[in-house]
């Protein structure tokens, strides 16, 4: 790209920024670059900055991601928190050019890497899918106590194999994945990626949770395999009591929340130790039981969690 297109680009860029300023005008969370643009007063942020009174004098502040121009943010005032859903460590992805910016254009940035810098907080995506904005830390332990019950997952209307459901496959993981274990039983791809069912949208209604509390496996890896990189797709697993088979984050998924026990992982250098264990659990009752009954939760989830949540409220008010 030229410097005349790309000084174009930003300019056009900015004059869309002005425009959305004036529609947030009264707003004292705003949004800018985000992959849909959130009602302020119901994103997650905005929840929580407002439950904490982290904010009381209604300063401005923005949240920006990866949706867009990163040099959008040399246009916004402080404070300015970065957040990206999107792996920026990876090379082949849009949001790689976010990588040099999020640091050194924010007061905050909110990842995925381990990364250790002042300005910077490991707040992965999962958090706001998995964590309400207003969870106190009993909430937090209620919540935790809930899913590493074996009757989450031994609910008796689990009579379905195993499903994906996504909408793409950059790396070819999830089709080598899916191939793998059809031969077991025919798995159920409810995405736009290799769809063969209408049940998700037509008896679920999109819900995604109830769609996949009817399986025994779900099929969750991340689109590319970077340490930390750890989306909301396991969780979403977990959460609906599904066994997840995974694969990402070098098959060490957040090692202080997550028990790996009690997860599935597939290894592209040995296939069959994946075939094999989905084999015995979908045809052996006994051990299938025995599976459900390892809690997916470390038993100090709730307690790291509640720690990330005061982290992220300090950083917040330190940007203030």
């Amino acid at each position: 790209m030229s410097l005349r297109t790309n000084i174009k680009n930003t300019i056009a860029d900015y004059k869309r920024f002005r425009k959305d300023q004036r529609k947030f005008s009264n707003d004292s969370v705003r949004y800018y670059n985000f992959w849909s643009l959130p009602n302020s007063d119901a994103s997650w942020f905005t929840q929580f900055i407002k439950h904490r009174n982290i904010n009381p004098n209604g300063k401005k502040i923005t949240f920006l991601s990866v949706v867009g121009n990163p040099k959008l943010s040399f246009f916004i005032e402080s404070p300015k928190i970065f957040f990206t859903g999107e792996n920026i460590d990876n090379e082949e992805h849009p949001s790689f050019i976010f990588k040099k910016y999020h640091l050194k254009n924010h007061d905050l940035s909110l990842g995925f890497s381990y990364l250790n810098d002042e300005k910077y907080l490991r707040f992965p995506l999962w958090i706001l899918y998995m964590i309400p904005a207003n969870a106190g830390f009993e909430d937090i332990k209620n919540l935790i106590k809930s899913y590493n019950n074996p009757e989450h997952r031994l609910n008796k209307n689990r009579n379905n194999f195993c499903s994906n459901i996504s909408r793409a496959d950059n790396n070819g993981i999830r089709k080598t994945i899916i191939d793998l274990l059809n031969p077991v039983e025919t798995v159920k791809c409810a995405g736009s990626f290799l769809k063969n069912t209408n049940d998700l949208q037509e008896k679920f209604g999109d819900n995604k949770i109830e769609y996949l509390k009817t399986f025994k496996f779900n099929i969750c890896p991340e689109n590319s395999d970077t340490n930390g990189y750890v989306t909301e797709k396991l969780f979403e697993a977990i959460i609906s009591g599904t066994i997840p088979i995974y694969w990402g984050s070098e098959n060490k998924p957040d090692p202080m929340i997550i028990n790996h026990d009690a997860v599935l992982f597939f290894d592209p250098e040995n296939p069959q130790l994946l075939f094999d264990k989905v084999n015995l659990l979908w045809n052996d009752e006994k051990a299938y039981e025995e599976f459900c009954r390892i809690k997916p939760f470390k038993e100090n989830a709730a307690e790291v969690i509640w720690e990330w949540l005061n982290s992220l409220e300090s950083k917040i008010k330190s940007t203030l």
